[in-house]
């Protein structure tokens, strides 16, 4: 609680931006628009209402709710802590320590900038998702509760200090060891000093690298088929029927005169035709993907500072956003087949505490992607600045049990079969050489799954590898352990074999985990006995 000399300047509540109305509006708008659609054009369908009676009906909530929050929403700074209030019946009071904020995401879209607005999000250990939004603050407002941050993470470092050295003199220790888990580390930085960081530039992404990126992960297809559900929900695709194969359209009769002739020039000249239109849509969906990597990641750094990794990117809407590397849990090397031939990996990291999901628009894809496209010849020097005490990535990996090869092909032909038996209907004889196709591709498949599968122990962290056309590994330091749990099926216990999970307070629910299958039971058993006497014998950093 603040004591009651505290400065009234601290104490004084403070409000959003009134351009917050707005920003909230737009921002509900974007989730409920879709809903708000498809609810009116059934209505208008069924001949209930007409679809813009229901469209008005709608927002009305919605901007009534964003001027009660603009209305209500407040936040104080006390001595140890940032107060925030908000509600109007149901009411909210936060009290978040100073000691206890992680770091201060900041976006800035086109029309932030503009007006000179930033979206603050306010992330500490807590939870998922952010403690607090700010929506929005004005550029001022933003550098005040960085300072404060700081200010008060400064004193909570200088009061345990104090505290440290009490205790160090009732129990004779050295006083001068630190106190453990509690760094003066000052929040993420803003945008405007986010464009000139200080520290050491670590990644730097130039238009060359996220071109090649855009070309490989191939994220137009994503693009293509969010634009295909809108246009179908909208009704879209009717009106542009109507359009192209419409009585009135010449573009109908054209389009189907050409496939006319196509057809009669022979199968030869059809398949050609057909290729043809797979390339041209494929060489569309690169381009969509290299477009909106250029813009999402324009200008990407990754930069090594005092308060930690700081990741900036974007051209229309600008990320600024900081990861203390104490938070940083587990460490992914992500490898598909294309990164392979040219060279790439990805490398992602998850935090303790902090939004996981990984939403466009938000300051945290970075933690899932810290690295997006990275050669491979720069892997080893970015590991060591990501986690310090790595000596090298090189490593002596152990197998999974022998007889996981058979365990993993049961599943592969079981699949393979269950694919192959429409052909049989469709196909007739030829069904036969699909499926036989099917199972020599699964016999394949379950041979070099089970190659790659690989677990090893090294600089005091747990490594694990899996996949195999998309690889992935992943490295858990003892010190980030929270628990390991050995699971056993009824069909592993009859193999004698086990899995072993390490769970670290960072793990998402879609993320890679250390989850290391068919290990014969007593490797199992040792491994666990081992990782949690590592774990109870080092201190849990939080």
């Amino acid at each position: 609680m603040p004591s009651e000399t505290a400065a009234p300047s601290r104490a004084t509540e403070h409000r959003l931006h009134p351009l917050s109305v707005g920003f909230s509006l737009a921002s509900q708008l974007r989730r409920a628009i879709l809903p708000l659609i498809i609810g009116g054009a059934s209505a208008n369908f069924l001949g209930v209402v007409e679809m813009r009676f229901v469209l008005l009906v709608g927002l009305i909530p919605l901007v009534v709710g964003s001027v009660v929050r603009y209305l209500t929403f407040r936040y104080r700074y006390e001595e140890a802590e940032l107060v925030i209030r908000s509600g109007l019946l149901f009411r909210r009071e936060r009290h978040v320590p100073y000691a206890r904020i992680q770091n201060l995401d900041a976006v800035q879209g086109v029309f932030h900038r503009v007006l000179g607005v930033v979206e603050v999000k306010l992330q500490t250990g807590g939870g998922q998702e952010p403690e607090a939004t700010l929506t929005v603050l004005p550029l001022p407002a933003l550098e005040a509760l960085r300072e404060r941050v700081r200010e008060g993470k400064r004193e909570a470092a200088g009061e345990a200090a104090a505290a440290g050295e009490v205790t160090d003199a009732a129990t004779g220790t050295g006083a001068g060891e630190a106190p453990t888990g509690i760094l003066a580390e000052p929040a993420a930085t803003d945008l405007a000093s986010a464009a000139t960081p200080e520290g050491r530039t670590l990644l730097h992404l130039p238009a060359r690298e996220l071109l090649l990126h855009g070309l490989l992960q191939n994220r137009g297809m994503v693009l293509i088929a969010a634009a295909f559900g809108l246009a179908w929900e909208t009704g879209l695709f009717e009106r542009a029927s109507d359009w192209v194969a419409g009585e009135q359209s010449r573009i109908g009769p054209a389009v189907e005169g050409v496939a006319a002739d196509v057809v009669a020039a022979g199968i030869l000249v059809t398949v050609v035709a057909v290729a043809a239109l797979v390339v041209a849509f494929v060489i569309f969906a690169r381009m969509l993907s290299v477009v909106w990597t250029l813009v999402r990641l324009h200008d990407y750094r990754v930069v090594r500072s005092e308060e930690g990794l700081r990741a900036t990117f974007g051209m229309l809407t600008q990320v600024a956003a900081t990861i203390p590397l104490r938070r940083v849990q587990t460490v992914t090397i992500h490898e598909g087949p294309l990164q392979r031939l040219a060279g790439r990996v990805a490398v992602g990291v998850q935090t303790a505490g902090g939004s996981q999901a990984g939403q466009p628009g938000n300051a945290d894809p970075h933690r899932q992607q810290l690295a997006p496209i990275l050669p491979r010849e720069r892997l080893r020097d970015f590991l060591r600045e990501v986690i310090p005490e790595l000596d090298a990535p090189e490593v002596n990996w152990e197998p999974v049990s022998p007889l996981a090869f058979r365990r993993v092909l049961r599943g592969t032909c079981f699949l393979a079969t269950l694919a192959a038996v429409p052909l049989y209907f469709a196909l007739e004889a030829w069904g036969m050489a699909f499926h036989a196709a099917f199972l020599a591709w699964a016999v394949f498949y379950a041979r070099r799954y089970v190659d790659w599968l690989g677990w090893a122990l090294k600089d005091d962290m747990v490594w694990f590898r899996s996949g195999w056309l998309w690889r992935r590994t992943t490295i858990a330091r003892y010190t980030r352990i929270q628990v390991v749990a050995l699971r056993a099926s009824p069909i592993d216990r009859w193999r004698g074999m086990a899995s072993l999970r390490v769970d670290t307070a960072g793990a998402a629910a879609a993320s890679h985990k250390v989850d290391i299958p068919y290990l014969p039971l007593d490797t199992a058993r040792q491994l666990r006995t081992l990782l949690a006497a590592e774990a109870a014998r080092t201190a849990f950093r939080w």
